[in-house]
């Protein structure tokens, strides 16, 4: 695996001075590694995801990153106690369609209860980078799944993340030869997703349109192909009917955004299993003011394109179609878009809140090969944690303002008045909770 070494010099350099002091908790050690604390989580009300079942006054315990136990009495001894004051537990939100680059768009993240994130791009390798900080615990979370350099037919400025992709300044991506090429690039850099287009984008004015098709089926196939040959999943942008169909014939696993998809496209996707990644929220955003993708062809198509997904949304659930959680965003400073407010409209669009909770949690953690991993608050998992105020079953609004956030056994953001454990929403480049500038 291939990381370039300027990346890794900017995260790990990045975060390895310490200003203010902070709770022990969240302190960096001598090497710059975020502890792991052992930690007894009490008084808190723990949501079973898979069966809607609620867990009162209960223990979670914590250790080394993973939830050791999950039940009832005094918290074991030499642990971290953290009183949670009666909140309900959800496991930790996933977002299978995220832009971000800086340090401070993964903090966004994470306070809006993001643990795991997909990403779908970010013109070079820098979330495989984030990605191994995490890993490393140097940067504390969230997990990230990277897809490095988008396979499209033009690369831009993207072909200077490899000077094998040099070439691609000047010629474009097409044809089975180059796609497989650039799969395989991708591949050699360790990514854990491929990200292709089939069609062209619905808020550039400059096109290409949302409904053409900008590589073939059998190009697509060929990206295909190749990603499955280094045992990895292709996710492909797709807006227009047919071009939805064609990434499903091709054998993506995953269809983003489709938002003109039609009823054989549905249809389709449910006979071959393929997922459907609407982000539907950010579609919302399209006609709000200082919006990622504000632009004269998103408010001019956004009213229809709401109108076209509400609807495809209603047949999909109806006929069994996978379903999850996904916000098109780079979580900058005046986004709209959060998955908590994915988990709501799709409660508003025909899901019950078990349901559009598992679309965030179980369900994504199945689509992404992590369910022995994460997307449950059970034995085992990696404790990745979010509080809220009330039950979300019974009151699905209360995921909109996370009051403590754990990944990976990290303690990153925690609401309260009590000195000892508070963890201010700021960073500077130690990390997070380590003080600096509010972002």
């Amino acid at each position: 695996m291939k990381i370039p070494a300027v990346w890794i010099a900017f995260v790990f350099l990045s975060i390895s001075a310490k200003t203010w002091a902070q709770p022990e908790l969240v302190e960096p050690d001598a090497s710059g590694v975020i502890p792991q604390a052992h930690v007894a989580l009490t008084n808190t009300h723990v949501v079973n995801v898979r069966t809607g079942d609620i867990l009162t006054d209960a223990l979670v315990v914590v250790r080394d990153g993973r939830i050791e136990s999950v039940g009832s009495g005094p918290p074991p001894e030499g642990a971290v106690v953290i009183d949670l004051e009666g909140k309900f537990l959800l496991p930790g939100f996933m977002d299978g369609h995220w832009h971000g680059e800086t340090l401070a768009n993964v903090r966004r993240a994470l306070e809006s209860g993001v643990t795991t994130m997909k990403s779908a791009s970010v013109g070079s390798y820098l979330d495989v980078a984030t990605r191994e900080a995490v890993k490393q615990g140097r940067l504390a979370g969230p997990d990230i799944l990277a897809a490095g350099v988008y396979v499209m037919p033009s690369l831009g400025q993207a072909a200077l993340s490899d000077p094998e992709l040099f070439r691609f300044l000047h010629e474009e991506v097409k044809g089975v030869a180059n796609v497989r090429e650039v799969v395989r690039i991708n591949a050699e850099h360790g990514v854990d997703w491929i990200k292709t287009r089939s069609g062209g984008t619905t808020s550039s004015p400059g096109g290409p349109d949302p409904k053409m098709a900008v590589y073939t089926v059998d190009e697509l196939s060929a990206i295909v192909d190749e990603a499955q040959l280094h045992h990895i999943k292709v996710a492909c942008h797709a807006h227009g009917a047919q071009v939805v169909e064609n990434a499903i014939r091709a054998g993506c696993t995953t269809i983003e955004h489709g938002s003109y998809v039609d009823d054989e496209g549905l249809r389709l996707m449910e006979e071959r299993g393929t997922v459907w990644v609407p982000t539907y929220t950010s579609v919302v955003g399209f006609l709000l003011p200082h919006d990622d993708y504000n632009s004269s062809a998103s408010f001019l198509r956004g009213p229809y394109l709401l109108h076209s997904m509400e609807k495809a949304f209603t047949k999909a659930l109806d006929i069994g179609v996978t379903i999850i959680t996904a916000t098109d965003t780079q979580y900058g400073p005046r986004s709209n878009t959060r998955i908590s407010r994915e988990i709501t409209n799709f409660v508003e669009l025909g899901m019950t809140p078990l349901q559009a909770l598992q679309s965030a949690t179980t369900v994504s953690a199945q689509v992404y090969g992590l369910a022995d991993r994460t997307g449950a608050i059970e034995p085992g998992l990696e404790a990745d944690l979010v509080a809220v105020e009330g039950n979300p079953l019974d009151d699905i609004w209360v995921v909109h303002d996370p009051m403590f956030v754990m990944s990976n056994g990290r303690l990153v953001y925690h609401r309260t008045v009590d000195p000892a454990h508070h963890i201010p929403p700021r960073y500077e480049w130690t990390g997070f909770g380590t003080g600096g500038p509010v972002p």
